[in-house]
């Protein structure tokens, strides 16, 4: 068995080793024994290892050290003595897995509560990543409802910048499902070439080209625009800003330009940058937490393209997974198999 682990923080590519471990994890009270088929390398847990402002508190590092990963895949191999015997997760039973601490691992013991069974019809690469970035869009979805005035909430018009990420591609499916008109920025041609042929009635805006805010200012037609979902920050974050109605919002799900912002011009116009992330999940009622995962279900089995792999990598080769992960313009997923 295999895990990938670090003792440290700092540079992902610098600090996580690849190590050999010969027992399966305890199970306590409530729990159960997944052995992992495949788990997702997303950018926030690199930030986690690298102990980032944009991840939120440094994890604290166990005896033994700290594996990355929350989600992915696996099967049942074992159940601690006090799950039920009618329990609908059973030895052998396919599973998607979140929250999880320490997904990078071969084998990993899981709280019961944490594990979705997996349909047939939906691939293990599919299962991997679709629960954190659905979750993920679900969240910057009602943040972004709850913040347009009461009045102003038939025929919207948002900004979306970092559209063509895993999450941006969740985030306008969900908007166009209610009727929203997201205008769709991206950073690079490539990633507009991709999104274009996906959806073809948006406008896909290419944030690097000269002239990118006049393209944008025409897109708007003058309507009104008081929410913006951002996953980049940086210096894209105050330009975006200066889009925005007076006492708009800003729902902030990421910092994939890794770069510190300029926030300054929120105050003057009475702006509201609102963050949202998974670790508020937790607090959500369990009626959302049912609907938030019946929906990620549903994607899955009906808009697996919304789930594209980019690579799927052996433990080993992690290093190369990394470098994936990093890589400008990538599309798709990079996994881990175990």
């Amino acid at each position: 068995m295999q895990r990938i682990v670090h003792n440290n923080h700092g540079e992902p590519a610098e600090v996580l080793r690849l190590e050999a471990f010969s027992d399966a994890p305890p199970l306590a009270s409530g729990t159960v024994l997944v052995r992992v088929s495949a788990a997702p390398v997303h950018p926030g847990d690199l930030l986690g290892v690298s102990a980032s402002p944009a991840f939120g508190a440094a994890p604290r590092f166990p005896r033994g050290g700290q594996v990355p990963g929350v989600e992915g895949v696996g099967v049942v191999e074992a159940l601690a003595a006090d799950v039920a015997p009618s329990h609908a997760i059973q030895v052998g039973t396919r599973v998607a897995f979140f929250p999880v601490n320490g997904a990078w691992s071969s084998r990993i013991a899981a709280p019961v509560q944490s594990l979705i069974p997996v349909p047939d019809e939906v691939s293990d690469e599919v299962a991997a990543q679709m629960l954190v970035n659905t979750l993920t869009a679900r969240l910057a979805t009602r943040a972004g409802h709850n913040a347009l005035p009461e009045d102003r909430r038939e025929d919207v018009t948002v900004i979306q910048t970092a559209a063509n990420s895993a999450v941006g591609k969740l985030l306008t499916h969900l908007l166009v499902e209610v009727g929203v008109h997201p205008i769709l920025l991206v950073g690079s041609a490539a990633s507009a070439q991709a999104l274009k042929a996906a959806r073809p009635r948006l406008s896909v805006i290419v944030t690097e080209n000269q002239g990118w805010k006049d393209e944008l200012r025409d897109a708007l037609a003058n309507k009104p625009v008081y929410v913006a979902f951002d996953g980049v920050g940086g210096a894209l974050l105050p330009d975006i800003a200066s889009f925005l109605a007076r006492g708009g919002t800003i729902v902030s799900y990421g910092s994939l330009g890794g770069a510190t912002t300029d926030i300054r011009s929120i105050a003057p116009r009475a702006l509201t940058i609102k963050g949202v992330s998974l670790f508020s999940w937790q607090f959500e009622p369990a009626t959302v937490h049912d609907a938030d995962v019946a929906k990620a279900l549903e994607l899955a089995r009906n808009f697996p393209s919304l789930f594209p792999v980019a690579q799927r990598y052996q433990a080993s080769d992690f290093l190369g997974a990394l470098e994936h992960t990093y890589r400008r313009g990538r599309t798709g997923m990079v996994l881990l198999a175990f």
